[in-house]
């Protein structure tokens, strides 16, 4: 469903941009968008360093572990999917600004508006990828929570039981006994 959403969006983005942005006016933004697309793919590069979080796995539930840990591995798989989609977007980028707007006006008017739909296209599914996986970081930071809330919950009942437990056996080897308590007795008026 995503991916079909997706894929409409870079279509009607593509059509937008072929049809009313001319390659000429896009050539303009050009220094702009390598920045952006640099600046993305940088950071990009900073999540893929993160990797798995830091934390005591052996004491959290298998599922719960197993179920985080194919979370993070599938985003770094789109990670990867980014970083490649801004390479290819700069690699057209740079391309076209080395042949310099002078040689990209003398291309035919069809080839113009299909380069500066395939540009278009190409802006709109960066922008797309990078918020779906924002939203699937989001996602993996609360299957975290989750995580580490119950793993500390239990630890902390384990504790409690152990000290219960304690304090019990304790009071069994005091020895205490019991004193002859009589039953009650009523209120004379």
């Amino acid at each position: 469903m995503s991916r079909s959403i997706t894929l409409i969006a870079m279509f009607l983005a593509a059509c937008i941009f072929g049809w009313r942005v001319p390659l000429e006016t896009l050539f303009n933004a050009f220094s702009s968008l390598t920045t952006a697309l640099s600046i993305v793919s940088a950071a990009v590069f900073v999540r893929l360093n993160r990797g798995m979080p830091s934390f005591e796995w052996k004491s959290a539930d298998p599922k719960k572990r197993s179920h985080l840990t194919s979370a993070i591995l599938e985003l770094t798989k789109e990670y990867v999917g980014i970083i490649a989609i801004n390479g290819i977007l700069l690699s057209i980028l740079i391309i076209l600004t080395t042949y310099g707007r002078t040689s990209i006006a003398e291309w035919s008017h069809p080839i113009q508006r299909i380069t500066s739909g395939l540009i278009g296209g190409l802006i709109t599914l960066c922008v797309i990828r990078m918020s779906y996986v924002t939203w699937r970081d989001y996602d993996i930071v609360h299957l975290q929570k989750e995580l580490i809330d119950a793993t500390a919950h239990d630890d902390d009942s384990s504790q409690q039981e152990n000290s219960a437990t304690e304090k019990l056996q304790n009071i069994q080897s005091a020895g205490l006994k019991k004193f002859p308590t009589n039953p009650p007795q009523s209120w004379n008026d």
